[in-house]
Parts: structure tokens; C-alpha cells; sequence
């Protein structure tokens, strides 16, 4: 009984060497969970950005592939994503052994393990029904341009692509068609209103009957008499300034380009552009420093917006954290 009292003490000791080790483990344990938490909310912040430059990057495409359709004739489609659903889910888990030894020696292993994996699901509806249709057909509004102005558009873009004709005092029009005998003064207009937007020269002023007009150098031009274009209409004036290879010219009706955009046609992917997209063999892209054209993909995505957007209710973004 004396030799076993003995040795109490210093199992005793072992035992509370081994319980100070699990404790460390435990803590260890547990600030691996809190690391778990802070790096699954570091993932939620870094995917919703990543998330919205997809989506971005696939309207953009979008439009391109569209561009390049309505270049050889053919019917534009669009779709939108419907939803967008990521599911997190963090597993942590670890384990603790102990082997006394006689002394104040005994080993205390902990180990533990961390995994963060996320299930992203998104769905894309077709746009279409009489309504879009309708949308995608309809003359931009005055007020819609008289906006696309104010918020600091270019005139000479929105005369290129948006702008159908003119008509002046006295019955003249001026058309904005590049095979039009009035062409060259048409396009002398706009860059009329061009020079005065850079110089602040300009006013889009709105009137008491609910209109809206142009305000420079000593003139005043009431909006409504600009004829606008359709977006539809618009796509298909930019469209013509899509390269078109030689094995396609039979395809698509030959016609003078706007210059606004540069579309161009190759057998490879292009290197570091913008938006590319593949057709029918070929890769169509806008280079990443074609500011002109940059700018003219963002007035269609802006148009787009405006002026056909989706008749149903816009997409949800759900981003359960668990």
C-alpha cells in the first residue's frame, strides 16, 4: 500500500502534464476554428467580386456575339441570368492523443484539419416574348437621349449610331447614313454639338410642355427634332464595322464602316482583349486599348439597359455562408 501511495504523487503529475496539453490543444483547436471563420468571410467578399465581373464579362460578350451576328445577317439573342446561387460550407475537425511515461514526461499530439469549398449555380433565361421585341424595336426616346447627354455621351457617338436624321428650320433634313447625299452636313452638325460639349458650351435644358432642348453657341434645337434610331436599328449601323474575313464576304452585304468600333476578325484568340468571343471558326474581339471602341460597347450596354431591359423581375443573387 506504501509503494502504491508512493507513486500516486507523480502519476498525478503525468495526468496533469497530459490535461495542460489537451487544453493547449484545444485552444489550438479552436483558434484554427476562428481562422476557419475569418478566412470563409475573406472568400464570401472575394467571391461576390469575382461573381459580379463574370456576369459582367458575359453581358459584354454578349453584345459582341451579337455585333457579329447582325454583321451577317442574322437575328440577335439575348439571355440574362436568372439567379445566381453560391452555397459555402466549412468542415473543421482535429483529434488529441496522449502516451504517459513515468516521470513528469507524457507526449501530447494534436492534430486538425480545415477545408472551405464553395458550390456556385447560375441560370440564364431566354429574353424574348412581344414585349422585348417591342422594347428592342422602339425608338429611343427624346428623354432618354437628352439623358445619354446630360450624363456626358458623346454627340458624335450618339449621332453615329443613335441619331437617324435631323430636321431644320424649313423642312431640310439632314440624314445620318453614310451613303447619304446629307451625310457631310449631318455629321458637321454633331460635331457642331461635339465641340461645344467639350468646350461646356452645351445645355440640355428642359422645357414647361415636358421636352427637352439643345442649347449652343446662340442656337436652340428642340430634341424631338432628332429622329431616333431603335436599339436594334443602332446594333446594326455598329455592326458594319466588323472585320469580316475573306472566306466570309459572301455572307454579309458590303457597306462603309461607321468607325466607331473595331471589331476585329482572327483565326486565333486575341492576346489581352477586352471582350472576345468565337463564331464560326473565327475570334471576334476589341482590343483592351480601343478606347473608342470600349466606349462604344459601353453606350450599347447602357442602351441595352434602358431601353430593352428584361420585362420580368431582374436576378437575384443568393450567397448562403454556413
Amino acid at each position: 500500500m506504501s509503494h502504491a501511495m508512493r507513486h500516486i504523487p507523480r502519476v498525478s503529475r503525468s495526468i496533469q502534464s497530459v490535461l495542460r496539453g489537451g487544453a493547449a490543444g484545444a485552444l489550438a483547436l479552436g483558434a484554427a476554428a476562428l481562422a476557419a471563420c475569418q478566412a470563409g468571410k475573406q472568400a464570401l467578399r472575394a467571391d461576390f467580386a469575382d461573381y459580379n465581373a463574370i456576369l459582367q464579362q458575359n453581358q459584354s460578350e454578349q453584345m459582341l456575339l451579337n455585333l457579329v451576328r447582325m454583321h451577317y445577317r442574322e437575328v440577335p439573342y439575348f439571355m440574362k441570368a436568372g439567379s445566381l446561387t453560391a452555397s459555402y460550407e466549412t468542415t473543421v475537425s482535429g483529434g488529441a492523443d496522449a502516451t504517459l511515461q513515468q516521470g513528469d514526461q507524457s507526449l501530447v499530439g494534436v492534430s486538425g484539419n480545415y477545408t472551405l469549398s464553395s458550390k456556385p449555380t447560375v441560370s440564364y433565361t431566354p429574353v424574348e416574348g412581344k414585349e422585348f421585341v417591342q422594347q428592342l424595336m422602339e425608338e429611343i426616346s427624346p428623354e432618354t437621349f437628352a439623358m445619354l447627354l446630360r450624363a456626358g455621351w458623346s454627340a458624335r457617338l450618339l449621332g453615329d449610331l443613335v441619331v437617324e436624321r435631323v430636321m431644320l428650320d424649313g423642312g431640310a433634313e439632314l440624314i445620318g447614313r453614310p451613303n447619304s447625299p446629307s451625310f457631310a452636313k449631318f455629321r458637321e452638325f454633331m460635331e457642331s454639338i461635339e465641340e461645344a460639349e467639350e468646350a461646356d458650351r452645351l445645355k440640355v435644358v428642359s422645357r414647361k410642355d415636358g421636352g427637352y432642348d439643345l442649347e449652343f453657341d446662340g442656337k436652340t434645337v428642340g430634341v424631338e427634332r432628332f429622329q431616333l434610331r431603335s436599339l436594334y436599328s443602332a446594333m446594326f449601323m455598329a455592326s458594319r464595322d466588323v472585320e469580316t474575313p475573306e472566306t466570309l464576304k459572301g455572307e454579309t452585304k458590303p457597306s462603309a464602316a461607321i468607325g466607331e468600333m473595331r471589331i476585329r476578325a482572327s483565326q486565333k484568340p486575341t492576346v489581352g482583349a477586352l471582350v472576345s468571343v468565337e463564331y464560326r471558326g473565327w475570334h471576334y474581339s476589341i482590343a483592351a486599348d480601343d478606347i473608342r471602341s470600349k466606349d462604344t460597347l459601353a453606350l450599347f450596354m447602357q442602351l441595352s439597359r434602358i431601353q430593352a431591359g428584361p420585362p420580368t423581375a431582374p436576378p437575384t443573387l443568393t450567397i448562403p455562408a454556413r
